[in-house]
């Protein structure tokens, strides 16, 4: 019977719904929360958990092109009709990335209302960063540019990192034998999957550009992480040589240091 099995999916979303509340919502304030509850009564438990699996799997295979999830395109793709359930459904959809994959979904700034995934797996500081080395060399060039930047004081001229490059055997307008075409890969490839902003500096005449951290970058590292990295790659354990680097990192987290 039609009205008794709208009644058994109502209160198997109460139920689910319930469960949410030892999960607060950190993407959308109690209140929306509450109307997107109330908006996915009307849907079945079998229907929510379909959206809900579709959200993930739209996640995940947006991470494998390391590309920002906007809020627009699972309401356009998946939720359509049903756009005022989105909080519900990514709620069930972060639990479940968190659980399953061991992943957390964040959220970018700006007022798209991006997300990005960031694995959970907690590694010994600047060990995550070794291991990325052995990830390829895309990966290893991406980790050298994001420390370039940093040690730069979070922002590099694109003439000096090429120059400082060339040094390692990369040319700016050479194709390398492993890497390719690495000035579209900077430029192209790494600020598509959001990890280095490209931008041309304000009045500049002739046009200058330069490079710093991207979103992703933010979200998947820290400053410490960076200057433990490259504090290892010179062979020293201790941080405060690096005098403004290490002011830096202070400033970053919060710490004592930060004002001066």
């Amino acid at each position: 019977m039609p009205k008794a099995r709208g009644k058994t999916a109502r209160s198997r979303q109460q139920d689910e719904d319930s469960d949410m509340e030892t999960d607060p919502p950190t993407q959308a304030s109690q209140t929306t929360l509450t109307q997107a509850q109330r908006a996915a009564e009307s849907l079945s438990r079998q229907e929510i958990e379909r959206k809900v699996n579709e959200v993930v799997q739209f996640f995940l295979i947006m991470e494998q092109k390391k590309a920002a999830v906007k809020r627009a395109d699972i309401t356009k793709h998946i939720l359509k009709e049903h756009s005022k359930v989105f909080p519900v459904v990514l709620e069930k959809a972060k639990k479940k990335l968190r659980e399953v994959f061991g992943v957390s979904v964040e959220e970018l700034e700006g007022k798209d209302k991006r997300y990005i995934l960031v694995n959970l797996v907690d590694t010994p500081d600047g060990q995550d960063h070794l291991n990325m080395l052995d990830e390829g060399p895309k990966s290893g060039l991406l980790l050298v540019v994001l420390s370039l930047i940093f040690m730069k004081g979070n922002v590099i001229q694109d003439t000096l990192l090429w120059h400082t490059l060339k040094r390692l055997g990369i040319q700016e307008n050479q194709p390398h034998e492993v890497l390719g075409d690495v000035k579209s890969l900077l430029t192209k490839e790494f600020t598509r999957q959001l990890y280095l902003e490209y931008k041309r500096v304000p009045q500049s005449d002739p046009p200058s550009f330069e490079f710093r951290w991207g979103p992703r970058a933010h979200k998947e590292t820290t400053k410490r992480r960076v200057l433990q990295f490259v504090s290892k790659m010179y062979g020293s354990e201790s941080l405060e040589i690096w005098t403004s680097q290490y002011q830096d990192v202070l400033r970053s987290e919060g710490g004592e240091g930060g004002g001066q």
